[in-house]
């Protein structure tokens, strides 16, 4: 494997590493990576989002998140109330009792990045912020020009040719 591959491993790796490492604290609480971190965003917003939000956060889809917000309502975690002037869109609300324990899933959050980070420099850290953040651009810029200049289909195989003899 060459830098670049194994570069980009890293950038698969990484992140579900670190999430591994916050689920294994978290589940004695009985949470799992999809539910505290629903609980996270739900308590990190402004306001009260829509499913919908909520769903490109997650980036699932709207049956999947669906599932995932009857078992946090089912387990007393949330609530879901009609959006006014939108019949169809609904608000999620932490319940207090998720408000009560998002303060604790923050800490352990913040222990797990602690430890991860140990020993790493402020200056690599901002490097490596840096660099994660150009290739961000780079990739909304290709969506950009891929939407505007969208890929031909694939050509079909030619059908074969009866031989005649």
């Amino acid at each position: 494997m060459n830098d670049v591959q194994d570069f980009v491993m890293l950038l698969r790796t990484v992140p579900r590493d670190w999430r591994a490492a916050i689920d294994r604290r978290l589940a004695p609480m009985g949470l799992t990576q999809s539910k505290w971190l629903a609980l996270l965003y739900l308590s990190r917003a402004e306001g009260p989002p829509t499913q919908t939000e909520l769903a490109k956060y997650l980036d699932i889809e709207s049956p999947t998140l669906v599932r995932l917000l009857d078992r946090l309502a089912d387990d007393g975690w949330l609530v879901r109330k009609a959006c006014p002037g939108d019949r169809r869109a609904r608000h999620v609300h932490l319940t207090d009792r998720a408000k009560a324990i998002c303060g604790e899933i923050e800490q352990i959050v913040s222990d797990v990045r602690e430890q991860l980070l140990a020993g790493i420099d402020v200056d690599e850290l901002r490097r490596c912020a840096e660099l994660l953040r150009r290739i961000h651009r780079a990739a909304a810029d290709l969506e950009l020009r891929d939407a505007a200049n969208p890929m031909p289909s694939s050509p079909q195989p030619p059908e074969p040719v009866e031989r005649q003899d």
